[in-house]
C-alpha cells in the first residue's frame, strides 16, 4: 500500500491538503484494519471497515481519489469472490477495472478483468468473458504472474470445453500442465486431470480418459481428497462401460458410492447412480436398475447435468423395453427424443457461438496488429501481395468453419429424424388392428416426410463435404468420367430410353470423384426434366478456349425461363413442386461449387420449350 500520509505531510503549508488530512488519515487507517480483519477471515468487520472508508472517501482531494478508490476497491473485490457474490464481485471489478487503468496498475487491471470474465462465466455469457481472460492472461505474461496467467488458461480451456470445441480447450489444459506445473495447487492439478479425461471421453478416446481420470485418483488419494477420488471413481466407472470392462466398471462405481455415502453433496454422484443403475441392467436385475435410473435422473437435473439426465433416459427406455413395458417404453424413448433434439440444438448453438469468439478474438488481434504496424512502420509501405495472401487465408479459414458447421448441422440431425421414422414405423406395426384409413395415410405422410428430410440431409452433408479435401488434382480423363456417371445412371438411362451423345472429349487436371459428381448430376437433370411422350436426348461435348476447356451438355427437355438462371444455382432453390419432380433442390449448388472449386465456372443457356444447355469450363 502506498504510504499515502507522508505524501499529505509534504504539503502541510497548504491549507487544502492541511484540511484534508484527517479523512485521509481515517480512510488509510480504516483499509489497515480491513486488511487485518480479512486475514483473520473476519468478512463482517472488513465490510464494515470498508463501507466506512467508502463513505469518508468522497470528500477526500482529488489528487487521492484515484489511489484510494483503487485500495478500497480492490479489496471489496477480494471479499465478494470469497463468498462468491457474483452479482457484486461483477459491479466491484468494473469499478477496479476502471479505475485501475486511470492509474495505470496494471496488476489490479489483471484482477479486475480476471474477476469479470469469472462472473461472466457464471452466466454463461462466453462472448463477453472469453476477451476479458485472454486480456488478462496478455498481461499477467507481461507482468510475470504466473498464478493469474495459469488461472486465466483453465477458464479459457473451460469456455472452450463448455463450447463443446475440445481441441482447443484440451490445448489451453496441456499448456497450464507443461508451463505452470509449479504453480498449481494440488487440487487445481486435479481438477485439470479430471477435465481432460472429460474431453477425451467426449471425444470418444476412452483409454485417454482413462489415464488422466487415473492420474487425478492417484493424487486425490494421496491428499486424502475423497470428493475428488468420489468423481475420478465415477467417471472411470462410467468409462469402463463405454469400453464393455465390465467387472473393472463394477469396481469402480462401488468404490465411487463407498466414498460419496462419506460426503454431502460429492460431484458426479448422477453419474455413478447412472452407471450402478447400468451395470444392474446389464447384470438383468431390471427392477433394481429402474429404481436406480430414476435416481440417477433425478440427480442429474438437480445437478443441471444435461448429458447425464440425455443418458438416464435413453437407458431407462431400454430398462421398460426389455420388462415388455412398451407403451412406457414409448413415452420415455419421446422424451428422450425431445431432449436430444434440445441437447443437440444447444450443441450447434454453442458452435455457431465459439466461431463467433474467435472470429471477434482474430478481430481484435487484427486491429491490434495493425495498430502496432501503424506506430512501428507508419513510414514504410505495406507489401501488397502479403496482404492479398492474408486476407485469402482468412476467407480459407472462414470458408472452413462454414463448412464444418453445415457438416455439424446435417449430420447430427440425421439421428432424431431417424428415430422419428423408427419409431413411427412402431407404432405403426404395434396398433395396426386399430388404424382406419385416415391413420394410416397420416402414418404415411411421417414417413414420407422423414424420407425427403432424411435427403435433404444427406444432400446438404455432401454439400458442406465438397471441397474440404487439399485439392490434389491429377489427370482425368472425361470420357472415362462419363462412363461412370452412365453407369451410375444406368435405370434411369433405360427406363427413359435416354439417347447419350458424347464427342471428343480431353484430360484435364482434376479430381476424379468431384466430376463423377458434377456430370452424373448434371446428366440426371438432363432426364429428370425431360418433355412429356419425347425421348430424351443429350448431346455432351468439349472444345479449347484459350486456356479452358469449356464443357456443354445440352438437353430437349423443358428449358428454363430468364429469370430463373441464376436461381436454380442456390441452394435448396427449387422451380417445380416435389410432386412433379422429385429432388432436393441441391444438386445444381453442388454442381457450382465443383466447378468453382476447380477454379472454372458454370452457367446454363435455355428456353422454355426448347432444352437447355449447361456450360462449365475447367482450366487446362
Amino acid at each position: 500500500m502506498p504510504d499515502l500520509t507522508n505524501n499529505i505531510v509534504s504539503y502541510k503549508n497548504d491549507t487544502l491538503i492541511e484540511n484534508a488530512l484527517s479523512p485521509l488519515k481515517k480512510i488509510v487507517s480504516l483499509i489497515d484494519k480491513s486488511n487485518l480483519s480479512f486475514q483473520q477471515n473476519d468478512i463482517k468487520t472488513t465490510l464494515d471497515y470498508l463501507n466506512e472508508a467508502w463513505m469518508i472517501f468522497q470528500g477526500t482531494p482529488s489528487v487521492y481519489s484515484h489511489e484510494l478508490n483503487a485500495l478500497i476497491l480492490y479489496r471489496f473485490v477480494q471479499i465478494y469472490f470469497k463468498k462468491q457474490d457474483f452479482k457484486k464481485l461483477e459491479y466491484f471489478s468494473e469499478l477496479l477495472l476502471d479505475v485501475s487503468q486511470k492509474i495505470g496498475d496494471t496488476e489490479k487491471e489483471v484482477t479486475a478483468l480476471t474477476n469479470i470474465g469469472i462472473t461472466r462465466s457464471v452466466f454463461s455469457d462466453y462472448k463477453t468473458s472469453m476477451p476479458m481472460f485472454v486480456d488478462a492472461l496478455e498481461k499477467s505474461r507481461q507482468l510475470g504472474l504466473r498464478n493469474n496467467a495459469a488461472n486465466c488458461l483453465i477458464n479459457i480451456g473451460t469456455i472452450y470445453a463448455n463450447l463443446f470445441n475440445y481441441e482447443e480447450a484440451l490445448n489451453r489444459y496441456n499448456t497450464v500442465l507443461e508451463e505452470y506445473q509449479d504453480v498449481l495447487i494440488e487440487t487445481t492439478h486435479i481438477a485439470i486431470h479430471l477435465n481432460i479425461g472429460n474431453l477425451y471421453y467426449a471425444s470418444d478416446q476412452y483409454k485417454l480418459s482413462l489415464d488422466f481420470f487415473k492420474k487425478a485418483l492417484a493424487s486425490a488419494q494421496n491428499l486424502n481428497k475423497k470428493n475428488y477420488a468420489a468423481h475420478a471413481h465415477a467417471l472411470m466407472s462410467r468409462t469402463y462401460l463405454a469400453l464393455y470392462h465390465l467387472p473393472k466398471a463394477i469396481q469402480s462405481a462401488h468404490l465411487a458410492a463407498e466414498y460419496m455415502s462419506q460426503i454431502d453433496n460429492a460431484p458426479g454422484r448422477q453419474i455413478n447412480l447412472l452407471n450402478l443403475a447400468q451395470i444392474t441392467f446389464l447384470e438383468e436385475d431390471t427392477e433394481g436398475s429402474s429404481e436406480m435410473v430414476l435416481r440417477g435422473i433425478a440427480a442429474a437435473r438437480r445437478a443441471q447435468d444435461d448429458a447425464s439426465e440425455l443418458r438416464g433416459f435413453k437407458l431407462f427406455s431400454e430398462i421398460l423395453k426389455k420388462e415388455k413395458n412398451f407403451e412406457r417404453a414409448l413415452r420415455c424413448q419421446m422424451i428422450y427424443s425431445q431432449k436430444q433434439e434440445d441437447y443437440l440444438k444447444m450443441q450447434r448453438n454453442m458452435h455457431i457461438l465459439d466461431y463467433e469468439i474467435r472470429y471477434a478474438l482474430r478481430d481484435k488481434e487484427r486491429k491490434i496488429e495493425e495498430l502496432t504496424k501503424e506506430v512501428r512502420y507508419q513510414t514504410l509501405l505495406i507489401d501488397r501481395n502479403s496482404q492479398i495472401e492474408k486476407q485469402n487465408e482468412q476467407l480459407r479459414q472462414a470458408n472452413e468453419e462454414l463448412q464444418q458447421f453445415a457438416y455439424i448441422t446435417s449430420h447430427d440431425l440425421k439421428e432424431p429424424l431417424r428415430m422419428i421414422g423408427s419409431y413411427s414405423q412402431i407404432i405403426q406395426k404395434m396398433f395396426a388392428h386399430l388404424l382406419d384409413d385416415d391413420s394410416r395415410l397420416y402414418f404415411k405422410f411421417i414417413n414420407d416426410g422423414a424420407t425427403r428430410m432424411n435427403g435433404l440431409l444427406d444432400a446438404l452433408l455432401q454439400y458442406a463435404t465438397i471441397g474440404k479435401a487439399d485439392l490434389e488434382l491429377e489427370p482425368v480423363q472425361i470420357a472415362d468420367i462419363i462412363i461412370i456417371a452412365r453407369s451410375n445412371l444406368k435405370l434411369i438411362i433405360e427406363e427413359t430410353d435416354t439417347n447419350i451423345l458424347c464427342g471428343e472429349m480431353p484430360t484435364v487436371k482434376a479430381i476424379p470423384s468431384f466430376l463423377v459428381q458434377l456430370f452424373q448430376n448434371l446428366i440426371g437433370n438432363a432426364i429428370k426434366f425431360r418433355q412429356e411422350n419425347n425421348r430424351p436426348i443429350i448431346l455432351i461435348n468439349a472444345e479449347e478456349k484459350n486456356n479452358d476447356w469449356l464443357f456443354s451438355i445440352k438437353d430437349n427437355g423443358i428449358g428454363i425461363a430468364d429469370e430463373h438462371k441464376e436461381r436454380i444455382f442456390v441452394i435448396f432453390q427449387r422451380l417445380h413442386h416435389r410432386n412433379k419432380y422429385e429432388g432436393t433442390g441441391i444438386g445444381l449448388s453442388i454442381c457450382n461449387k465443383i466447378v468453382t472449386q476447380l477454379g472454372g465456372k458454370l452457367w446454363v443457356e435455355s428456353e422454355p420449350g426448347r432444352g437447355s444447355t449447361f456450360l462449365f469450363t475447367i482450366p487446362k
